[in-house]
């Protein structure tokens, strides 16, 4: 720590005295200006070398001595009288004091101060020339040499004031550094540990209720990286920046225990020299879970809006779906009895779509990316948009000639849209335009040309006042009352935009509406994903012996019923302890689990887990209503959400099976 600060630098600075800072070997950690003014040497060339390296050959085993007892015992020593090297070659004496302070956390060093002997023994000749001459000049001279010696107690007086002034300053920083709420480590250029405050101590739970000064570096990285969910990339990183002297850094962190920490490092720099690095930790933890509650409820406020509709969407296919069915209990003929299950088979595919946009909302789901047309997203959600508007509110919908292919999670851009299109609404409290339409355009230029898909959002509204413009997209910032907004909708959209390697720009004059522009990068060379239509590919047929866990007793007959028509045999159970037990008493061969997740009593892939113990190589499908955990996603398991359709569960498991035989026929081989 560089003890001249502020405006103690200059008083020290302009002392009368020499003021250096020594270590307990002798080296110099810091002299004041006027060591230079008064000895010629630059401070750069004393700082760093021996004291020793300035003192008379023949005082210096005298000095050793002397300085030797000075670092054995605390406090001030008695003067003594050296002669220093100026940078002529003159050796100039001094009146040398010296303080033990390195036991003191705030200094660490012999504070040694040295005043100039040259002007006092200049004095005495003149006194003794002129007491041979005249004694009545002599005692004049006497009489000016004691205002002289009154004036060098009032500047010894003011050195001391110096020194408590500069211990003061260092203990205030000391204390700054302990009251922060960051943790602060400064490491030497050697790998020795400089200084560290007390948050730092406690947020990686070191045992050390004082300071881990002169520590290895590399000592304190072992005790520390075993806490980190990826500590070798964390000692990467250290090791990096320890080879780039100069290099500033700024990363996150992952533990173990969940905490997540943002890391800052920069050199550490005396003068123009840099002598070590400053890391400085910032335990962000609370806020990054605040962050993700306020999302999380940012989207609770858009399902409430969504709840009406998907009410009116789901009355209206559950009155299909018992209209068509009574149609074929009264015995329709065959073709129309063929015509009506398509219907009800369409009417199922709406209902999964309404599910999923409720499914968007409520949960934090995974990423999803397909590519897909954005002409087919902006018209499915058309319907839901009509829904959620005032009918003050006149809107228009317009896709592009042509096919629009981004890669993307659809769920995300559904959000994005209705984020935009609720907060024009709220633009127009008393109705208005609003329009979406879609269409191509290259951006760049023509080294670094690119085609993007736009979505453009216009409104009539009130339009926004430029001060409030550049802060739209900021999280949390919002000019609605406090019980109209949390302040995410843009920030969420501009998110979104942003993962998805696109941009947004906004364009808005009060009174005048506002116009929204998304770009979405177009990708060649990808399949786009289409969920219409039924698969009409023949279904592989097996022989396999298959456990079936549903608790809902429909969906368990027709399972059961289309797997046996497909040559498999079923044992049923009704829920996760049934299945426990099917399978404990079974002493045959179970080659595959169809469960559901969610049952009463026990949950599927709880009874997966213990029915494995058993039957260690059986396979599993899970069916969800609902996205499942994140460790059901990945590993050779199958998941399929409902409602699916039982091509689909056929194909599935015969692939499953499939590779299972094969691995073993390699075993074999």
């Amino acid at each position: 720590m560089d003890p001249a600060h502020g405006s103690f630098r200059a008083i020290v600075d302009r002392a009368p005295d020499v003021i250096a800072l020594i270590d307990a070997e002798g080296l110099v950690n810091y002299v004041n200006d006027h060591a230079e003014r008064i000895l010629g040497h630059p401070k750069s060339s004393v700082e760093g070398r021996s004291i020793f390296d300035f003192i008379h050959p023949e005082d210096t085993s005298r000095a050793a001595q002397e300085y030797n007892h000075t670092t054995q015992e605390p406090g001030e020593r008695i003067p003594l009288v050296l002669r220093l090297r100026d940078l002529w070659g003159n050796w100039v004496p001094f009146e040398i004091s010296a303080n033990n302070q390195l036991k003191d956390a705030a200094v660490r060093a012999v504070i040694f101060v040295a005043r100039d002997l040259r002007f006092r023994d200049q004095v005495q000749e003149v006194i003794l020339r002129l007491n041979d001459d005249n004694k009545q000049a002599a005692e004049e001279r006497v009489t000016a040499l004691a205002r002289t010696n009154a004036e060098l107690r009032i500047e010894v007086q003011a050195r001391r004031q110096a020194e408590s002034r500069l211990e003061n300053t260092i203990s205030l920083l000391n204390a700054t550094l302990d009251s922060t709420a960051d943790g602060i480590l400064v490491i030497s250029k050697d790998g020795k540990v400089s200084s560290c405050n007390r948050k730092f101590i406690e947020m990686w739970g070191l045992r050390c209720e004082s300071s881990l000064d002169n520590t290895n570096d590399q000592s304190l990285l072992t005790k520390v990286a075993n806490q980190l969910i990826a500590p070798d990339e964390f000692l990467e990183k250290v090791n990096s920046l320890y080879a780039d002297a100069a290099a500033t850094s700024f990363d996150v962190l992952h533990f173990k225990d969940q905490r997540i920490f943002e890391r800052y490092s920069q050199p550490q720099q005396l003068g123009d020299s840099i002598v070590g690095r400053v890391w400085s930790f910032r335990d962000v933890t609370k806020a990054r879970q605040i962050e993700l509650e306020l999302r999380q409820a940012q989207k609770m406020e858009a399902l409430g809006r969504l709840a009406g509709g998907i009410a009116h969407d789901f009355n209206n296919l559950l009155m299909l779906v018992s209209g068509y069915t009574m149609q074929l209990l009264e015995h329709p003929p065959l073709s129309e009895a063929d015509g009506i299950c398509q219907q009800i088979l369409s009417i199922t595919k709406r209902a999964a779509s309404v599910t999923r946009q409720l499914l968007a909302f409520s949960r934090k789901l995974p990423e999803e990316l397909v590519t897909v047309d954005l002409n087919t997203v902006l018209l499915a959600i058309e319907r839901l948009l009509r829904q959620l508007l005032s009918d003050q509110i006149q809107i228009q919908i317009s896709g592009w000639k042509e096919v629009l292919p981004v890669y993307v999670d659809t769920s995300q851009i559904e959000l994005m849209i209705i984020n935009l299109v609720m907060n024009a609404q709220d633009a127009m409290p008393n109705g208005g335009d609003l329009s979406l339409h879609l269409h191509a355009e290259a951006v760049g230029d023509e080294a670094k040309r690119r085609r993007y898909a736009v979505l453009t959002i216009s409104d009539t509204g009130q339009g926004i006042a430029p001060d409030v413009l550049a802060h739209i997209f900021e999280p949390f910032y919002t000019t609605k009352g406090p019980e109209r907004g949390t302040g995410l909708g843009l920030s969420t959209v501009w998110g979104i935009v942003e993962r998805l390697a696109g941009w947004i720009t906004v364009d808005s004059k009060p009174n005048l509406g506002t116009t929204f522009r998304v770009y979405l990068p177009l990708v060649t060379g990808q399949l786009i994903a289409d969920s219409s239509g039924t698969s009409v590919e023949t279904v592989p047929v097996g022989s396999e012996t298959i456990l079936l866990a549903e608790d809902e007793a429909g969906i368990r007959t027709m399972t059961r019923t289309y797997l046996e028509g497909l040559g498999y045999r079923v044992i049923e159970a009704r829920d996760g302890t049934d299945a426990i037990g099917k399978s404990h008493d079974y002493y045959g061969a179970i080659d595959l689990v169809i469960t559901d997740i969610l049952m009463p009593g026990m949950r599927g892939d709880a009874a997966i887990r213990l029915i494995r113990r058993d039957r260690p190589e059986i396979l599993a499908v899970y069916m969800s209503g609902y996205y499942p955990p994140d460790d059901l996603r990945e590993g050779p398991d199958v998941v399929l959400h409902k409602p699916f359709e039982f091509p689909e569960l056929g194909r599935r498991i015969r692939s499953l099976l499939d590779a299972k035989l094969l691995l073993r026929k390699n075993r074999r081989a």
